[in-house]
């Protein structure tokens, strides 16, 4: 459906809006079964039939064929307020890890923890534990924690939840999200809690081997805060996709109006051209196709010995 964006979103009710933010919070993706969990409390037919609706209205795209994955668009972003990656494409092993995440957030929704979504909200959060900015994360200079879920409990206790990306390189990245939150672990001690979220237990024994001998992650000399970083793995069945299926680059020029500019108006411009050409007289094409002609003539691709 095409049409302004402040027309669509008059016909967005407030279980809509609240969905499809929440899904922005969660990474972009999630599955037809997902999203009944997703504070959209219905059967399941009235879910699929929400779902296709939102896809109608341009805030939802389904990017794969079986179990079927819906994506949030540039318009669902603009509910939430600044633009958000979660709306790109992105490879395979990702969108399993996002969904590994959504799939994590309903399993952890009936835990006795607020789940914080915000950035500055999570900043606030470690601020209010009585922790500097300095000990946070940093990138470009400032505290980011964008890329992992807060979950903050009443007990004033701190989980960093980050998803497993299932792909080689655990160790590589195991080490680096244990470098990245060291300095907030030794400064809150054991009122923070590391967590690694995997898809099977046979990951979990992988991560649970890694903290206790490997040496680049001893070298860290965690101590006795090795006992506050934990896989987690959620309980089957995980969403698991093999093939994605993006629009053609035709599709998203000609059919979806959230093409970036730039892009629509190349096509213009070729699509500009070639009428152009057609509307010259034969006479004239023909005298252009013979200068073409004559010049590759005058400069052969190859030369004779």
């Amino acid at each position: 459906m095409t049409g302004s964006f402040a027309k669509r979103e008059a016909l967005l009710d407030e279980v809509s809006q609240d969905f499809l933010t929440r899904l922005v919070h969660l990474g972009g993706y999630c599955t037809a079964l997902q999203a009944e969990g997703i504070g959209v409390r219905e059967s399941g037919k009235r879910v699929r039939a929400r779902l296709r609706m939102l896809q109608r209205l341009g805030f939802l795209r389904r990017v794969t064929k079986y179990p079927i994955v819906y994506q949030v668009t540039k318009s669902a972003t603009r509910l939430h307020g600044p633009d958000s990656s979660s709306r790109r494409r992105h490879s395979l092993t990702t969108v399993e890890a996002r969904l590994l995440g959504v799939h994590f957030y309903l399993e952890a929704h009936s835990w006795p923890a607020h789940f914080v979504f915000d950035h500055e909200e999570k900043i606030m959060t470690f601020e209010n534990a009585g922790c500097p900015l300095s000990v946070l994360p940093q990138r470009n200079g400032k505290p980011y924690v964008r890329e992992h879920f807060v979950l903050w409990f009443p007990s004033g206790r701190i989980t960093v939840a980050a998803v497993e990306l299932p792909q080689p390189g655990i160790v590589r990245r195991l080490r680096l999200f244990i470098r990245q939150y060291l300095p907030l672990l030794r400064h809150l001690r054991h009122d923070l809690d590391l967590l690694v979220v995997t898809a099977d237990k046979r990951r979990t024994y992988t991560y649970q081997r890694l903290l206790r001998t490997n040496r680049t992650i001893q070298k860290l000399v965690l101590g006795s805060l090795v006992e506050n970083i934990k896989p987690y793995s959620v309980r089957p069945p995980v969403p698991s996709i093999t093939e994605l299926t993006w629009p053609k680059a035709d599709d998203w020029i000609v059919k979806d109006q959230e093409q970036p500019t730039f892009v629509r108006r190349r096509k213009i411009k070729r699509h500009e051209q070639q009428a152009q050409w057609r509307a010259q007289s034969p006479p004239l094409r023909d005298q252009e196709s013979k200068r073409d002609s004559h010049r590759a003539d005058s400069f052969p691709l190859t030369h004779s010995p």
